[in-house]
């Protein structure tokens, strides 16, 4: 659940707030879970995604979105002038339980072998380069 949020200095920036079940997407449905006054976020800040090949179009008339876009969202909810990037909500969560928010997971890569099997073939390519070398100074081709 994709929703605007008023920063300090005034501007919007746009809070991924948590799961919402299919035919629970209208606030209608869930007014315990609605935020009101100030509310203080704890959460990451993330860049929209590009929309797959296999990415189910979006469905704004249902508040039904397949892939996090909220230049997209603010445009076909008339919010206006929003933030380039979103922000992923971890805590509080909702009284009511919706929209259900999870811990955030980092999803850095982990490359180390592929780094040191490239060093380390560099580092044989160029000691068998060094003795071709030497072989043919010692024959005296060069």
């Amino acid at each position: 659940m994709f929703s605007p949020a008023r920063l300090a200095g005034g501007s919007l920036v746009v809070v991924n707030r948590g799961f919402v079940p299919e035919g629970k997407q209208s606030p209608d449905t869930r007014r315990e879970g609605q935020p009101s006054g100030v509310v203080d976020i704890v959460g990451v800040m993330r860049w929209p995604e590009s929309r797959g090949a296999f990415t189910p179009k979006d469905e704004p008339e249902k508040n039904l979105w397949f892939d996090r876009d909220p230049p997209a969202m603010a445009t076909a909810k008339h919010w206006g002038t929003i933030a380039p990037f979103y922000v992923d909500m971890e805590a509080p969560p909702a009284s009511g339980g919706l929209p259900k928010v999870g811990p955030l997971r980092a999803s850095l890569p982990n490359n180390h072998l592929q780094y040191a099997v490239t060093w380390y073939g560099l580092a044989t390519v160029t000691l068998v380069a060094a003795l071709f070398f030497w072989r043919s100074r010692r024959r005296g081709y060069v």
